[in-house]
């Protein structure tokens, strides 16, 4: 797909990175940095992901497009390695889910997460949850924390 200038490679995943998209957001989301996901859920949204693989091929992020509505798709899942942490690799991911979102027509993309500042500097705007409710009833009737939900939402209008 695209190559960044550290020798990065965003690509889509096969059924071999399920294990490795697995854990990069197991060490994210055992630092309260993220939600749980397991291996089923990933693997049943595989199709929505992209990876980050290194020039060695070990896949060092990912990231997911969920498609919340057909005016709505989420950013989630996006986790990085810690060795590979501020070197650009969850921007790239981003920008090519964006890029995904506007091949898609979706007029609007969303983030739930606790990395406000990163997505603020991505062009994301903080809003409220209470501006998505499609994706509250869709998604979050399933997590744990839905009566306590501390993550922020921030979101970005595409243009055509």
């Amino acid at each position: 797909m695209r190559s960044g200038k550290s020798g990065i490679r965003i690509r889509k995943p096969t059924v071999k990175d399920v294990d490795a998209i697995f854990n990069l957001n197991k060490r994210m989301a055992d630092r309260g940095f993220m939600l749980h996901r397991n291996r089923y859920k990933i693997l049943e949204m595989l199709g929505n992901f992209l990876v980050a693989e290194n020039a060695d091929g070990k896949v060092v992020g990912c990231g997911a497009l969920g498609l919340v509505w057909t005016d709505l798709g989420e950013v989630m899942a996006l986790a990085v390695d810690d060795d590979y942490q501020g070197q650009g690799v969850g921007r790239m991911i981003v920008g090519e889910l964006i890029k995904r979102a506007g091949e898609l027509k979706l007029p609007e993309v969303m983030a739930l997460t606790y990395q406000t500042e990163f997505f603020k500097n991505l062009g994301f705007t903080l809003t409220t949850k209470d501006n998505f409710p499609k994706r509250v009833w869709r998604i979050c009737l399933d997590c744990p924390k839905l009566e306590e939900c501390d993550e922020n939402a921030l979101h970005l209008v595409l243009r055509d």
